[in-house]
């Protein structure tokens, strides 16, 4: 029984004339079945056997490919920053892309919002996006989870809503005795390496402050009957960071005149020109690095404020009904720089909630019905502010440095979606076949704001003095929209145990992903294919044409060799619908207000020109809905002391991903869009994205026995995509040509051919009630109690995509993701082998003829791999005999190897020097967790960070 809580039971087995069999300590973990082999022996009287039943090793009962994490490695492995997501990076299947965060991992090789996340069995997404926002790092606690499952491929059909993995997380409940922990977690920077890059430019090292402390009690209400369970964390993070950045130098503004405004389509400057501009970035600190240009180094501080809270409350009815009741709140407060000034600001706030209400009900031993309701909530509130006092950026698109950039003020988007589900599942249990069925209908709210914003961009320094624009683009304030949509979706399952050794598990899902509707009805869809040449489908018109064949089949076949009850072969088959990624699905709505852009412009305008062309949101109205189709063989074999391991073949296939393209291509005979009311090259969304994935998993695992935990995989897998592997949330790129998608089918962007990870726990045997000092004494006292933990993570390197800049434009109109020509016979390995410097070669590139496209395929050069190993190491000392307090000591990246990013894959390229990438170009300037490329740095926690050591204390009772 699936539905029954996660613990351990008593199994009795009882019939007249038989032996009573009594299986104890039963354990049950999340969302599964599991399989006891009995036998009933005849018995003329009254006797009772009873055994032992231990963790099962083998999965019996399923074809998935699944991850389970133990409460033991919740408490005990080193997390830095103690996110729950990074545990995910440790199931079969997972890759962490740098973070370990929810942003960061990934699985089998979908996108990020293939992922879908439950709690108690209720959606726990971020609702525009299936992930939670790396800030918000406690939105789920550690403390207030009992264990969590993920299904990297092939979830039965009780699961779903996306085409990738699913993560299913339990909250742990309270019992008839008290339980409590109280802990400090403590970073600080004096015991920290320095961050390669810093070190390299001669930075010292920078400050760090951070504190997580919190702490869980539980117990009884009413003794059998009441229960409740309280966690709480607070999270303060107080980090300085150096910033470098070229900006106007004194001596290039004393010839910049004051006289004229900085032109664009609103006037985004009253009054002020080029000089007034950058006064607020000059003068700078540094020395001259470029011609007109100075360094402006700023000692910025990211500051962090985080407080997450869980109630869980259980009830048992009677011996057949019990009922919970859980609710979550996060508030995550995150400042920091965004410019090379330590008063160009931005903040982000952040607030899940998360509740669900579950009442189940047990009719008889066979039958059993699960009801639930969810709520989930997610806002995310973003507030720029700047020197400049415009809600406009100043943009310095090329030169001779890295460019310079003007941040925009008052610029804000507020997200607040919400959902609503109610969800019912039915169990049946009828001789040798188990049926499940359930129904989920699904309320979502997703309401969106952003204030006016606009880019001025200009190619050269020089040309902001002089006023000649290249480009321009205004959006305007959007008021608050209010899009609702429904999921209404319907299941039903059957594990048909054909003999004792073979289990077939079949299923169906089907699903309807209703559309968005703006609830006043002030979308307007734009799409040329089904509205015409006019674009705009009108206010009020629906978002798109309703699909209505979502079918899932899902099958999966387990069998035992006969007389082999150690070896396992599972094999199955599904396909897995999807929505997509909801922050795509909004696009008429932001059309309620207009966006214009125009290009190469010189002051004074003339004032015959208009305010530019119309720059809509443009969409695929009769996209069909994404699907994923996986299949997976494996072998599982279980092995002496309590080791399993498996070996799989995955594969996937995803059709009709959401991809990005462009529309009102330029003919190049003419240099005219086709529609030229609007303006060329428009951003589009739409379903014609495609991947495949194939991949070679071996996991080994030994559940924590006699004081031993080991998990283990490794994977060599190949993703090959048209430039889409997921449904949305950054997985995709516009193609080079947008009327050839084939031309774009490579490697994807997070393709790592080989990808181990591993952790471990080890209690030592040491001390009272262990094998060794097993007595009172000083020796006992020191080396008793001692524990020590580890994970290692390492992966080969991510494909690069080299491109040339943004200011290059195709021949039909498209910019910012066109490529260079090859140099034939120069290889891309610079002389001397690759370096941090150098590697890619400049020399291997060169620009395209004109009118044409560049041959240099998608992704052909890769990044470097990466590897961390973090330890841990923990002392407990008994304080009574219900309470004890452990010292714990915590090493992340404990070899300081350097997690290097991808290198700079730019290639700034002119006809006057057409072959030869810039100066900077191939080289790495990122680590995998901090990003010098940009002002923003991510974050001090996580994978990917230079050699930290935390501390601790845990009061426990």
């Amino acid at each position: 029984m699936p539905e029954l809580p996660v613990g351990k039971y008593t199994i009795i087995f009882d019939h007249p004339g038989f032996e009573t069999l009594t299986f104890a300590d039963v354990e049950q973990v999340i969302g599964r079945t599991r399989t006891l082999d009995a036998a009933l022996r005849v018995s003329g009287g009254k006797e009772r056997v009873e055994v032992s039943a231990s963790s099962e090793l083998l999965d019996r009962n399923t074809a998935a490919v699944t991850g389970l994490i133990e409460r033991t490695q919740a408490d005990e492995l080193p997390l830095n920053g103690r996110n729950w997501a990074a545990l995910t990076a440790f199931v079969p299947g997972a890759i962490d892309t740098g973070g370990s965060n929810q942003r960061s991992i990934r699985f089998a090789g979908r996108g990020l919002d293939d992922s879908n996340f439950t709690y108690d069995g209720v959606d726990v997404t971020n609702i525009a996006n299936q992930t939670q926002r790396a800030w918000a790092r406690l939105s789920i606690p550690l403390d207030a989870i009992a264990e969590f499952r993920v299904d990297t491929l092939l979830a039965t059909a009780e699961e779903g809503a996306t085409g990738g993995a699913q993560l299913a997380v339990t909250s742990p409940s309270g019992t008839n005795r008290f339980h409590g922990r109280l802990f400090e977690y403590l970073r600080n920077d004096y015991f920290d390496a320095p961050e390669p890059s810093w070190a390299s430019n001669g930075e010292s090292q920078q400050p760090l402050r951070l504190n997580q402390f919190g702490g869980s009690l539980s117990g009884p209400i009413v003794h059998d009957k009441t229960f409740f369970y309280l966690a709480s964390e607070a999270y303060r993070q107080v980090w300085g960071y150096p910033v470098s950045g070229d900006v106007p130098s004194a001596a290039f503004k004393a010839k910049v005149p004051n006289s004229s405004q900085v032109y664009d389509i609103v006037n985004a400057y009253p009054g002020a020109g080029p000089n007034t501009i950058v006064t607020p970035y000059t003068p700078a600190n540094g020395g001259p690095n470029y011609a007109d240009y100075d360094l402006l180094t700023c000692s910025c501080r990211q500051v962090v404020n985080e407080n997450s809270a869980m109630l869980r409350l259980d009830q048992h009815v009677s011996g057949k009904t019990t009922a919970f009741l859980r609710f979550n709140y996060d508030r995550s407060v995150n400042t920091q720089p965004v410019s090379t000034t330590a008063t160009d600001l931005q903040q982000r706030v952040t607030t899940p909630i998360n509740g669900a209400l579950e009442l189940l009900h047990i009719f008889n031993p066979s039958l059993v019905n699960e009801a639930k309701f969810g709520y989930n909530r997610s806002t995310s509130n973003t507030y720029n502010s700047s020197e400049t006092g415009s809600v406009y950026q100043i943009a310095i698109a090329a030169g001779p440095g890295p460019g310079f950039g003007i941040q925009n003020y008052d610029y804000n988007s507020i997200y607040v979606g919400n959902t609503f589900s109610w969800i019912d599942n039915l169990t049946w249990s009828h001789g040798r076949q188990t049926f499940k069925a359930g129904v989920e209908v699904r309320h979502i709210q997703l309401n969106q704001h952003y204030g006016e914003h606009g880019t001025v961009t200009f190619s050269t320094l020089q040309a902001l003095a002089a006023n000649q624009a290249r480009k321009a683009s205004l959006t305007g304030s959007l008021p608050v929209n209010d899009l609702r949509k429904n999921w209404i979706i319907g299941y039903i399952q059957d594990e048909f145990k054909v003999r004792p050794n073979l289990t077939l598990n079949l299923g169906v899902r089907y699903t309807v992903f209703q559309l968005f509707d703006e609830a006043h009805g002030k979308g307007n869809p734009f799409d040329f294919a089904t509205c015409g040449p006019q674009g705009f489908c009108g206010v009020g018109a629906s978002f798109g044409h309703q699909n209505y064949g979502d079918l899932d089949p899902r099958v999966g076949l387990i069998w035992s060799p006969a007389g082999n009850r150690k070896t396992v072969v599972r094999a199955g088959f599904g396909m897995y619908h999807e929505d997509g990624q909801l922050d795509d699905q909004n696009l008429p709505a932001k059309n309620e207000v207009p966006s214009y852009s125009v290009k190469n412009v010189i002051y004074p305008p003339d004032p015959f020109f208009t305010v530019g062309t119309i720059s809509p949101n443009a969409e695929q109205r009769d996209r069909k809905d994404s699907y994923v189709e996986q299949w997976d063989f494996s072998v599982q074999r279980e092995l002496p002391a309590n080791f399993v391991t498996t070996i799989s073949y995955l594969g996937s296939h995803g059709v009709h991903l959401l991809e990005t393209n462009v529309v009102n291509l330029i003919d190049p005979t003419t240099g005219i869009p086709q529609y030229p009311a609007f303006a060329p090259a428009i951003g589009w969304r739409g379903s014609v994205g495609a991947s495949s994935y194939n991949g070679l998993s071996v996991s080994v695992r030994r559940p924590l026995s006699n004081g031993l935990l080991i998990a283990a995989n490794y994977a060599y897998t190949h993703e090959i995509d048209n430039g889409s592997n997921g449904s949305g949330d950054g997985d995709e790129i516009s193609p080079q040509n947008a009327l050839c998608l084939a031309c774009e089918w490579a490697s994807g962007a997070w393709d790592a051919r080989h990808v181990v990870n591993g952790n471990a726990v080890y209690q030592l045997p040491f001390g009272r009630g262990k094998q060794m000092l097993n007595q009172r004494g000083a020796a006992s006292a020191i080396a008793g109690n001692w524990q020590l933990t580890t994970t290692a993570l390492a992966r080969t390197g991510f494909p690069v995509n080299v491109l040339l800049p943004s200011s290059y434009v195709a021949p039909d109109g498209n910019s910012g993701t066109q490529r260079p020509d090859l140099v034939r016979g120069v290889s891309l390995t610079p002389q001397g082998g690759r370096s941090v410097a150098h590697w890619i070669n400049p020399a291997a590139f060169t620009l395209p003829v004109a009118g044409e496209f560049g041959d240099a395929p998608r992704n052909f050069v890769r990044g470097p791999g990466t590897w961390q190993i973090d330890l841990g190491a923990a002392k407990t000392i008994a304080l009574r005999e219900r309470a004890q307090l452990e010292f714990r000591s915590e090493f992340y990246n404990i070899f300081n190897h350097p997690q290097l990013g991808q290198p700079q894959a730019t290639c700034d390229l002119s006809s006057s020097a057409p072959t030869g990438c810039q100066t900077g170009f191939g080289s790495i300037i990122n680590t995998v967790n901090l990003n010098t490329a940009i002002v923003s740095p991510i974050t001090p926690v996580g994978s990917g960070t230079p050699r930290e050591i935390q501390f601790a204390l845990r009061l426990q009772f």
